[in-house]
């Protein structure tokens, strides 16, 4: 879904309704480059909000996913990922690939209210241009995104227009 479509909230509740483990691509890398030895050319694009190169993505995305199994859990959710076409099949071939594809549908003007009521750490700038400047990439990206799935028949399309996200 959108920045601000409730990808996150959605998923945390999922995953305690349904056992599933919440692997956040977002939270995973902002966590990450909290720390004093991150990686510059990811801590930069993360802080701002943008797009992380796959080959950076990847290993650590597969690191996160392999310590989820080895503690047992075998439900995996993984949240934001991913947000372009290119980063799927490189990643895939590292994890495996998803039996079912969640794609929340969510109007501009909704998504850019609930971006913009929420202040996430460890971003320089959620504000109303890193809103339109994701947004515009959201739009830009994700159509092939979702045909990609819909076309393997794992892609299950959530209409978000009428859902309140409970704070």
């Amino acid at each position: 879904g959108a920045p601000g479509s409730g990808k996150g909230t959605l998923c945390k509740r999922l995953s305690e309704e349904y056992g599933f483990s919440h692997l956040s691509v977002g939270d995973l890398l902002r966590r990450l480059t909290s720390s004093s030895n991150a990686i510059e050319s990811i801590s930069y694009g993360v802080h701002r909000g943008e797009l992380v190169p796959v080959d950076a993505l990847a290993p650590i995305l597969k690191s996160s996913v392999d310590n989820e199994k080895k503690s047992g859990r075998k439900k995996i959710l993984v949240d934001g990922f991913p947000r372009r076409l290119d980063q799927a099949a490189p990643v895939e071939a590292l994890i495996g690939s998803p039996a079912l594809v969640l794609f929340f549908d969510c109007p501009e003007h909704i998504a850019e209210k609930r971006f913009l009521s929420r202040r996430l750490a460890g971003r320089e700038a959620d504000d109303d241009q890193t809103f339109k400047k994701r947004y515009r990439e959201f739009s830009e990206l994700n159509l092939s995104i979702v045909e990609n799935y819909h076309a393997k028949g794992i892609l299950l399309k959530v209409s978000l227009v009428n859902y309140v996200i409970p704070a």
